[in-house]
């Protein structure tokens, strides 16, 4: 794209959503230290941080900045502002224990109750691996032994597997169809999400910008996988990244550099 061709995009740009993982933070997990400042810098752009984690886990990481901030979380489940739920869409009890018993055969797989409040998971009961995702994305959490008996616990808002190995995509492509208002999604090399079909992080773009009254033109996002890809679509201006998923490059604007070459905040130095 031309720098002409990009200064006009800057001029009309009032909405970026990103994606956090293996998009805006590196593979250390780590946020770019520029990023703060120039979403401060940046008032009349409205920065949405849109991810498969959950809100309370985002706003805990950007602490700091929370208040310029929108939240996406549990990949479009969940939009909060300040203190505030803008929208939510769940799934119910029957089809959170659908979802359970469609992995209740799989060995590699730790399935996780997303709650409106906190996640409810088995004990990792030493597995390094699995507790490592859960203080990564779940810091607010609950260990029970029957996750069956937990369904009406909480508000559940997504059910989510994380699959050891990064055997995610293959045992996703073997799903049956979901049947009623659950819709699966790819969420990454060991993750598989199921939400509300009316979930997702295009919707939840979308319902952001009829609030603020910003058009599709007026809109840039991020992202590197496959639930990324309503996000991209609801954009006027989309860039997956170079270590996205080929699926998810085909139908991207543009390609931004690596999470780990800092490519998100690469690209927002031109906006």
């Amino acid at each position: 794209m031309s720098l002409e061709k990009k200064m006009e995009e800057k001029k009309k740009i009032k909405l970026i959503a990103t994606d956090m993982d293996g998009t805006l933070v590196n593979d250390a997990k780590e946020v770019p230290a520029s990023f703060a400042p120039w979403v401060l810098s940046h008032p009349d752009q409205q920065m949405v941080i849109a991810s498969g984690r959950p809100y309370y886990t985002n706003e805990e990481l950007f602490k700091e900045i929370k208040d310029h901030l929108i939240f996406i979380g549990d990949n479009g489940g969940l939009i909060y502002q300040q203190g505030q739920v803008l929208a939510k869409a769940g799934i119910t009890a029957e089809e959170a224990k659908f979802c359970l018993d469609l992995f209740k055969d799989e060995p590699l797989a730790n399935p996780i109750l997303c709650g409106a409040s906190q996640a409810i998971c088995h004990d990792p009961k030493g597995d390094r691996n699995f507790l490592k995702q859960l203080d990564t994305y779940y810091i607010k959490r609950r260990y029970v032994e029957d996750l069956e008996a937990e369904v009406n616990s909480d508000e559940i808002i997504k059910f989510t597997v994380y699959i050891e190995g990064g055997a995610a995509e293959s045992i996703y492509r073997q799903l049956p169809e979901m049947p009623g208002n659950l819709s699966a999604v790819l969420a990454g090399p060991e993750w598989i999400d199921i939400v509300n079909k009316d979930a997702n992080k295009g919707a939840a773009v979308k319902k952001i910008a009829d609030l603020k009254g910003i058009k599709q033109d007026e809109i840039l996002a991020f992202g590197d996988y496959l639930n990324d890809l309503t996000m991209l679509e609801a954009a006027g201006t989309s860039y997956a990244m170079v270590n996205g998923h080929p699926d998810l490059k085909k139908i991207a604007d543009h390609i931004a550099p690596s999470n780990n070459d800092e490519g998100v905040m690469q690209i927002l130095q031109v906006y």
